[in-house]
């Protein structure tokens, strides 16, 4: 995943174990807030279904977009110190650019039927 408007790239990796992401990882260049961003999440995500992994993109996407109620929410643990970005609309894409991956990816692995 990539936002060309400033050249910061991430690859996540997904590593699933009985429903459970059991590992995440990612390789990527940017500035910090997407590189933040893309690292507390990956510590966030490991444990989790796939289904609370899209519900927490879900609650970050609505901290970004300024809601104030999800930028208390603690399930987000220390990614709500970045609620800040908000205030930054240029700045959001940035620290949704590991999210936006981890929704490709999350769709990527869902099963086939």
């Amino acid at each position: 995943m990539n936002n060309p408007a400033c050249g910061d790239e991430v690859r996540l990796q997904l590593r699933f174990d009985a429903g459970r992401i059991a590992d995440v990882r990612f390789l990527g260049q940017g500035c910090s807030i997407s590189q933040a961003s893309t690292s507390m999440m990956t510590q966030l995500l490991r444990g989790r279904t796939p289904a609370e992994a899209a519900a927490l993109a879900a609650r970050f996407k609505q901290m970004m977009h300024g809601d104030p109620e999800a930028a208390r929410d603690k399930a987000l643990g220390e990614l709500r110190a970045l609620a800040g970005v908000s205030k930054f609309p240029v700045r959001v894409k940035c620290a949704l650019l590991g999210w936006n991956a981890l929704e490709e990816g999350l769709c990527r692995a869902a099963p086939r039927a």
